[in-house]
């Protein structure tokens, strides 16, 4: 994929930006009614693609919580950030029933 390249807008979503158990001054970004616990990336990167967006994901480690593993996915600008979280934790929930 060509995310990334000079030009390219794109948002930056790490695990614990939808993570219920990490407080918003640590860097969860939605309602903890709407978070999931535990978010792996594996699970984010299976939700990026039933959402269908265009992505790239990273294993990198969070600043805010450097000792924990987690990761972040690169996903070309197609709304709002705020919503595209919403609906990323939404599938990550949703999958995590039909186990």
């Amino acid at each position: 994929m060509s995310l990334g390249e000079e030009g390219d807008e794109y948002y930056i979503i790490w695990t614990f930006n939808l993570d219920k158990r990490v407080s918003r001054s640590q860097g969860r970004k939605i309602p903890k009614r709407f978070a999931v616990k535990n978010v792996k990336l594996s699970e984010l990167i299976k939700a990026c693609e039933e959402l269908g967006v265009e992505f790239i994901p990273e294993e990198k480690k969070f600043p805010k919580r450097w000792w924990e593993d987690g990761g972040r996915v690169k996903i070309k600008k197609i709304g709002k950030k705020g919503e595209i979280m919403l609906k990323l934790a939404k599938i990550i929930s949703e999958n995590r029933k039909y186990k």
